[in-house]
């Protein structure tokens, strides 16, 4: 049975050849993936983002005039930060919808771990949605401000 194809090494310019990955002298390159999430965190649902909660976050999102096929790409920011412990009604904190790379820059922040802002972004089909919460910001869509 043949064996699998060489391929060139992953550190860009190398010459040297293997079944995949880097070779012996950029091994130390391989950075393996991190988990983003703790083992031990509970359900979204245990963490109070059930039923309700997807109703009130569609409401969000018409509210603010997202377009349906951006949903997706948009996480709802509670300000203050959510917690359930001291007031499990999110309708009772203020809202707002945001693009999921910045939504998770600012909980970071707002969690105290760090400028996640200077990361790398992906860019793919989100400028259109980062443009529309550009001008969701400013006020031009839905009136607000």
């Amino acid at each position: 049975m043949p064996r699998k194809v060489f391929k060139p090494c992953l550190y860009h310019g190398c010459i040297n050849t293997v079944q995949y990955g880097y070779c012996q002298t950029h091994a130390h390159f391989y950075n393996p993936p991190q988990r983003a999430i703790e083992v031990n965190r509970p359900s979204a649902a245990a963490r109070g983002y059930n039923k309700e909660w997807q109703a009130i976050r569609v409401e969000v999102l018409r509210k603010h005039g997202v377009p349906k096929e951006l949903w997706h790409l948009y996480d709802i920011h509670h300000d203050p930060p959510y917690n359930p412990k001291k007031e499990p009604n999110h309708r009772k904190y203020n809202l707002i919808p945001m693009i999921h790379n910045h939504h998770s820059r600012e909980t970071a922040r707002s969690r105290g771990k760090g400028d996640k802002s200077l990361q790398p972004q992906v860019e793919t089909g989100k400028a259109k949605a980062n443009n529309h919460t550009t001008k969701i910001a400013q006020g031009v869509i839905c009136g607000s401000r």
